[in-house]
């Protein structure tokens, strides 16, 4: 299936998929991290084979987030891993880029996927969804908290109507690894490595100004519907 429009170089992207029939696609920790190491390997012109480097290699996770990977498809801005489905925040840097990023991430998670829970199949619902950000830059700075706080969702479904600036909900998502929430309220961790902030504006001068955004993310007019 082909898209009506391609992808241009340079320009911004909200990219989200989920699983067939909404089905779970991240069930353990390990499921999370395998992820997440794709996310920085397919990021890539070159080919990386996970399951060389791990079980022929031996590299850890921290290890494969540190590989020199060589020269970006895409330069990320902001990431978050749900149960059932994934947001990206992507700007893409090579013709073509986005395109064999995502083959690669798909391809190699739904490889993994299907051998360890033994199933056969699709396991995303169809072709990713991607949105054009373009020239709104009301709109850009929203994605960053609507990925950002779409874990709540997990432990308070109704947190849209309650008060946003609840501590319960910063501890968690502060707790939450498989975000890129971390590394924007100062946490150093190697899945930085994953994200390339400087392709994408300095709206968040510092961890403070990212956190009082956060906090105030709903007196933001504009808002996306989850897909």
């Amino acid at each position: 299936m082909l898209r009506k429009d391609p992808f241009v170089t340079g320009e911004y992207y909200h990219i989200y998929n989920r699983g067939i029939d909404k089905r779970v696609i991240f069930k353990l920790k390990r499921d999370y991290e395998r992820f997440m190491m794709l996310l920085y390997v397919s990021n890539s012109s070159e080919i990386y084979r996970l399951d060389n480097l791990i079980n022929r290699l031996h590299k850890k996770f921290d290890e494969i987030l540190a590989l020199d990977k060589g020269e970006s498809l895409v330069s990320i801005g902001a990431w978050c891993l749900m149960t059932n489905h994934f947001h990206l925040l992507v700007r893409q840097e090579v013709d073509g880029g986005i395109t064999k990023f995502m083959r690669k991430l798909g391809t190699g998670y739904s490889m993994f996927f299907n051998i360890k829970y033994q199933r056969k199949g699709a396991l995303f619902g169809g072709l990713f969804k991607a949105k054009l950000i373009g020239t709104d830059d009301r709109y850009m700075k929203h994605l960053f908290g609507y990925i950002h706080l779409n874990p709540l969702d997990i432990v308070f479904p109704s947190w849209k109507e309650v008060d946003k600036t609840s501590s319960t909900m910063g501890a968690f998502l502060k707790s939450y690894r498989y975000s890129s929430y971390p590394e924007y309220i100062g946490e150093d961790r190697i899945e930085k490595n994953i994200i390339t902030r400087e392709a994408f504006p300095d709206y968040f001068k510092d961890s403070k100004s990212f956190k009082n955004f956060a906090e105030d993310y709903f007196d933001i007019e504009l808002a996306e519907k989850s897909p």
